[in-house]
């Protein structure tokens, strides 16, 4: 198992591998459209033999194996939704891996096409204070506890505030306005999200493990009326006894 353990400079090195990959496979993703696909396949197969290379000398044995599976095929694709597929996938292990900073053989089988057959979705697991969330791991950015946090000239409701984040200014969401527990804590993280090309972000005091989920895991918040009943809270699954709620991030920026 390859990880991030050792000097502050190979970790650094390992997070900008894994950070050019997200931002390379993004780029790839925006330009892929019917018209495009089929033109940049081979140029994306060739692009992964050095993205398999670069893992390797990274130590991501997993990822490694993961990305030569994809080249091998990349060039034999003929459709290009699962074209999309490959490359989201690419996108979602170089971020999970940027979260988890493990590589292991349990973290390539969540990419895999038999996890994406059984419509399995990752989520961040998050808490804030005693009450528990997940967000698709797909919608995270970058966790942060160095960001400086400022007020609104005027306040606005469901808003704390915002951070800045890449040379912008990211709101962060208020869980109080939106019928979350009151949480004092001195310690915070900001969990950067984006949807649809929109930014925003999600103070919490804690990030936990990745967890795959099914359909099937998921709970109607409806049905049970001892549920904090939010508009960007539709389902909630149980873990460790514990309920944890699934936040909509569509609903969430709308």
């Amino acid at each position: 198992m390859s990880d991030f353990f050792g000097d502050d400079f190979t970790a650094e090195l390992k997070s900008y591998f894994l950070d050019s990959l997200n931002k390379e496979t993004e780029k790839f993703i925006d330009l892929v459209d019917e018209s495009l696909w089929k033109r940049i396949r081979n140029e994306v197969a060739e692009q992964t033999k050095s993205w398999a290379v670069d893992a390797k000398t990274n130590e991501f044995l997993y990822l490694t194996e993961w990305l030569e599976g994809f080249e091998a095929r990349a060039s034999g694709i003929q459709d290009s939704a699962e074209f999309l597929k490959f490359l989201r996938a690419i996108k979602a292990y170089a971020e999970a891996l940027l979260v988890e900073k493990t590589d292991s053989a349990e973290l390539a089988a969540k990419f895999s096409l038999v996890a994406e057959s059984r419509h399995e979705t990752l989520f961040l697991h998050c808490k804030w204070g005693a009450q528990d969330f997940a967000i698709p791991i797909l919608n995270v950015v970058e966790i942060s506890s160095q960001l400086p946090l400022y007020s609104l000239p005027e306040k606005k409701p469901g808003l704390l505030g915002v951070v800045p984040f890449r040379g912008e200014a990211v709101p962060v969401v208020n869980f109080h306005d939106h019928g979350f527990m009151t949480v004092e804590a001195k310690n915070t993280y900001y969990v950067i999200c984006e949807h649809e090309g929109v930014r925003f972000s999600l103070q919490v005091t804690e990030t936990d493990d990745l967890m795959s989920l099914r359909d099937s895991d998921l709970q109607n918040i409806e049905n049970h009326s001892s549920m904090i009943q939010a508009s960007f809270v539709k389902h909630f699954f149980i873990k460790d006894s514990k309920s944890v709620m699934v936040l909509d991030l569509e609903k969430l920026v709308a």
